[in-house]
């Protein structure tokens, strides 16, 4: 290791060598080069992003706020339509399970006079309603379920929607973009003070889809995808033959059209719609601890949510 005073020698030599400020001249041209190309670029990609600012100006409609050519859709900011060729880009969803894989079953243990299998028996038939009533395509586009299911349910009481135990749009409004619906959520049991078992399940489903006709192509061949987001709470009641009933029912639509009528389907709003609305509440679809319509009420709320 030198010396401190070699250090000091070598230091006085180069404060006092001949160019010396003329090379830190240079050196200071070329870092502000530098800083001046810097600056260039980042004035270079906000120019990329002024498209969809542009609206404030007049050069582009209020409800078209966006300029998706300018950066790669992965890259798109959250405000601008997603599209068919990445449906879920921006949603909280994004990385759930799809479908059916995100019902997950809790482990099957012996409750009363029920035996753990018999128990898994109930679990196994509570998924398949939820299934049947939430994720599978046809019923989703407005058919009839499955008999056993209609059963658990039971006819819809005089001015009860359809929406109270099903996910339904209308087939000649909407289609589902592709075959996922992403899902997630939570299935527990116990056994009630008279001895049945009792099946609680909390589940969130998230529903892209595309206009039948008339839609946005936000670029060109990529049609604007909207989803809907709808939270259900069912505890369903086994009796002692294990045939399922429905003791409480709640849900909760985001992103549905409270103004449309109650004809048992549920009305998407897609961007340009959406900008044309009334300024409603805001609401996050995806808090698990807010209330939600119950007791077959309608969970058609009228509110902007914070995001699907």
């Amino acid at each position: 290791m030198s010396e401190p005073s070699d250090f000091v020698t070598r230091l006085r030599a180069e404060q006092q060598a001949p160019g010396r400020d003329e090379a830190l001249r240079l050196d200071g041209r070329a870092r502000r080069r530098r800083g001046m190309l810097a600056a260039g670029a980042a004035v270079l990609g906000l120019a990329a992003l002024g498209g969809w600012i542009a609206s404030s100006t007049g050069e582009r409609p209020a409800d078209e706020p966006y300029a998706p050519q300018a950066l790669d859709e992965a890259m798109w900011p959250p405000q601008w339509p997603a599209t068919v060729r990445m449906p879920f880009r921006g949603s909280p969803s994004a990385a759930w399970a799809d479908g059916a894989a995100g019902i997950d079953l809790p482990a099957s243990e012996a409750v009363g006079s029920l035996t753990a299998e018999q128990v898994g028996d109930v679990l196994r038939k509570t998924r398949e309603v939820l299934v049947e009533s939430n994720l599978t395509p046809r019923v989703v586009l407005g058919a009839q379920p499955a008999a056993e299911v209609g059963q658990v349910f039971g006819q819809p009481a005089e001015g009860r929607s359809p929406l109270w135990y099903l996910t339904r749009f209308d087939q000649d409004e909407v289609r589902l973009q592709g075959t996922v619906i992403k899902t997630r959520g939570t299935m527990t049991y116990q056994a009630s003070p008279t001895g049945e078992l009792v099946v609680h399940s909390d589940y969130t489903f998230v529903y892209p889809l595309v206009k039948v006709s008339g839609g946005t192509e936000v670029v060109p061949g990529a049609e604007e995808v909207t989803r809907v987001v709808v939270r259900r709470r069912l505890d369903l009641v086994a009796g002692g033959d294990g045939r399922l009933s429905v003791r409480e029912a709640q849900w909760r639509a985001a992103n549905d059209d409270c103004r449309a009528p109650e004809d048992g389907y549920l009305h998407p709003l897609f961007s340009k719609e959406r900008a044309k609305a009334p300024k409603w509440p805001a609401l996050d679809p995806y808090d698990t601890g807010a209330q939600l319509a119950g007791s077959g009420g309608s969970g058609r709320a009228c509110a902007t949510p914070k995001q699907t």
